[in-house]
């Protein structure tokens, strides 16, 4: 444009200064002299002296000197050409060395100098090679003038890392144009889509920064900025640095059962899955998200603490892990704070699931190990890999248990529902124990059978004692029945019976079996079911007890729901029979039957007998009406068809009643004219505290 202005202006001619003969210096001749001398009355002549004059300089004018500079003092076509000539090698040099050399070099100057900041970031609709990117981005421009910047394609490289010290080309994306203010900070609002070539390389960047990492990314690309009017090209080479996307405080909550599959051997359980995320990153538009399930059996150990569970159970996946199921998280996004998210869990019917649902339902806390995700693309799946912590319900399997002398000294005799008989109390004819009750977690029925529990008491015991048999007194000539004239005090002549068991806790092995129903005459097999109807054609025959004793399934009934939504659980109850632990040794003197030695009346030794007496009598002497026990064991649990063995071991209280505390062998409701006769059994005042119960 300069160019073609001066050559359109007209020259400008320059003028250098001429002397003419007017300005020189002469000397007047004689004639002259003379008349000049008559004029002013000079009488004689006088002869003026002869003066050699200086010829004068020629002046010059500044800037104008004819032969060094005759292409500017020549003539106008001569300056015009020099002019032409001065611009031509302007533009033919200056301009291409100002336009390709210096101002690339002042823009990369600017560019260098440029920071970027995301203050916020959404990655969302991911398919298999690619995903959108929006973010809100800080752009200070440190360029003394805006400019617009045109859409380019942009290669996305990832951070350094071995074998790749500038990182590896991740993908590529359109950035969108833009405009900056100069000389200060501008906000953008990009919406791009991130295509994905090296799914590996972005895998492994998108883990760090999962695990709270602040990852480079560096963006290489051609543009145009345009400023004044004025495109300039644009080498872009910027480094910027992603919020990392660290999840936290992972925690399953308001577990529900849904239902069983039979065909998958899965039991499927709502739930919400919770997390804290402090980043500005969202992800949305993820739909359903799959993860994988681990749980370690022997890092979840109840005894262990909270961080040593967590060193032991939780990331990264070990030998012990094994998967017990998959996680379908719903609608799947994330925001900062604190998200909550809708989840369907499929868990396999394993040993580890059984484990792990025990222990839930003993109020065990848990840590879950959560691989995902499975199913988006190959650039996102796996990327995380984390602990998932479970606290245990706040409603246990079992919940209490009961015993009364009904259940502990009279018992149930299980083919016939009736309770046993003086002469036929052995193992097989007469169940004697407690009575367990429990609550259901879930809003759904669902069944159990199979029990089998090893129940400690929580303190230990040591003591000595006497079974005593004795006629009540004025009873002792009272003739027995069918023994031709022997009296009772002749038939019940029979030694105390003195014992001493030593130091031990041991309460029992209680299991469910057929006939456990034997004392519920109205007890209903579910929710909608029933057993069969006796039938009156059949009179030495009862097909609805029979049923009834048959059963060994343990139906759980549903909990309620208030109308506020409250989940209302509902109890069950039912008695198993205590046998003892095989191969537990415990220091007992007179074993054998207690009761006068005979199996048919009472199978077990005294020590056996009187365990649970010896410890209600001395939780009566600091006036407690519990005592406490744990029962760690196994149960199968059924849900539509599938079936789960799930192990609990559950801390609960048993209830006694003060009947137990005077054991009665022989009480009158249960063995008649007998038991109005002759008392037999043992009290607390028969019991002496050794050893570690004296204290």
């Amino acid at each position: 444009l300069l160019l073609l202005l001066l050559l359109l202006l007209p020259p400008v001619p320059l003028h250098c200064r001429q002397y003419s003969m007017s300005e020189r210096t002469s000397i007047p001749d004689e004639k002259t002299l003379e008349r000049l001398r008559s004029d002013y009355g000079q009488a004689k002549p006088r002869v003026a002296p002869l003066v050699a004059l200086r010829p004068e300089e020629p002046h010059s004018e500044p800037g104008c000197v004819t032969k060094a500079h005759r292409y500017f003092c020549g003539s106008v076509k001569a300056t015009s050409y020099t002019m032409l000539a001065l611009l031509s090698f302007a533009a033919l040099f200056w301009i291409p060395m100002i336009w390709y050399v210096i101002i690339p070099a002042v823009l990369d100057m600017l560019i260098g100098a440029t920071s970027i900041n995301i203050h916020n970031a959404t990655m969302s609709a991911p398919t298999e090679t690619s995903m959108r990117v929006s973010a809100v981005v800080e752009i200070n421009n440190a360029g003394p003038f805006g400019c617009d910047v045109d859409a380019f394609n942009a290669t996305v490289h990832g951070p350094p890392e071995e074998g790749a010290p500038s990182g590896r080309t991740i993908g590529w994306m359109v950035v969108p144009p833009f405009t900056l203010k100069g000389n200060g900070p501008g906000v953008i609002n990009p919406s791009t889509v991130m295509h994905v070539t090296d799914a590996a390389a972005f895998n492994r960047m998108a883990k760090r920064m999962l695990n709270g990492d602040a990852v480079p990314w560096r963006m290489t690309g051609e543009s145009t900025v345009w400023s004044m009017g004025i495109p300039f090209p644009l080498s872009i080479d910027k480094e910027t640095t992603f919020p990392p996307i660290q999840l936290t405080n992972y925690a399953t909550s308001n577990l529900e059962m849904s239902h069983g599959n039979t065909t998958t051997n899965q039991l499927v359980i709502d739930a919400d899955v919770s997390f804290y995320s402090a980043s500005p990153m969202r992800l949305e538009g993820f739909g359903l998200l799959k993860a994988e399930l681990y749980y370690d059996v022997s890092g979840n150990n109840p005894d262990l603490s909270p961080a040593e569970r967590l060193k032991l159970a939780g990331p990264p996946l070990r030998a012990g892990h094994v998967k017990m199921g998959e996680c379908h998280m719903y609608d799947y996004t994330v925001v900062q704070g604190m998200n909550t998210i809708k989840t369907r869990i499929y868990l396999d019917a394993n040993y580890a699931t059984g484990q792990s649902l025990g222990r839930w339902a003993s109020e065990f806390d848990q840590t879950i190990v959560s691989v995902g995700p499975t199913n988006i693309s190959p650039f996102i799946d796996g990327i995380w890999e984390g602990a998932n912590d479970m606290p245990g319900s706040s409603i246990t399997l079992y919940t209490a248990t009961f015993v009364t002398a009904d259940t502990l000294v009279k018992g149930y005799n299980p083919k016939t529902g009736e309770p046993c008989k003086v002469w036929d109390g052995g193992i097989d004819s007469c169940d004697r124990g407690s009575t367990v009750m429990g609550m259901n977690p879930f809003k759904r029925e669902w069944f159990i059978k199979d029990i089998e529990y090893e129940t400690y008491l929580e303190q230990e015991y040591e003591y000595s004692g006497t079974f005593l048999t004795k006629v009540i007194p004025g009873q002792e000539n009272v003739e027995v029945p069918f023994t031709g004239g022997t009296t009772v005090g002749d038939l019940f002549n029979i030694p105390a019976v003195s014992f001493s068991c030593g130091r031990s806790n041991v309460l029992g092995r209680t299991f469910s079996k057929p006939g456990m129903w034997a004392g519920y005459p109205n007890h209903s097999p579910g929710v909608g079911l029933s057993y069969p109807p006796d039938d009156p054609n059949t009179t030495d025959v009862d097909e609805n007890l029979q049923a009834r004793l048959a059963d060994d399934v343990i139906p759980v009934p549903p909990a309620r729901v208030a109308a506020d939504g409250t989940k209302i659980p509902t109890s069950y109850s039912l008695t198993m029979p205590v046998h003892p632990i095989p191969g537990t040794s415990v220091d007992r003197s007179g074993d054998g039957p207690c009761i006068w030695g005979l199996k048919n009346l009472n199978p077990f030794d005294c020590c056996m007998t009187t365990i649970f007496t010896a410890a209600a009598c001395k939780a009566a002497e600091s006036g407690k009406k519990q005592i406490t026990v744990r029962s760690s064991g196994s149960a199968v649990m059924i849900v539509d068809g599938v079936e789960l063995n799930i192990s609990t071991s559950i801390r609960m209280p048993v209830t006694y009643t003060k009947d137990v505390l005077q054991f009665d062998a022989i009480p009158p409701a249960s063995y008649g004219v007998l038991g109005h006769v002759v008392d037999a059994g043992f009290g607390c005042d028969d019991l002496r505290f050794t050893g570690v119960s004296a204290r």
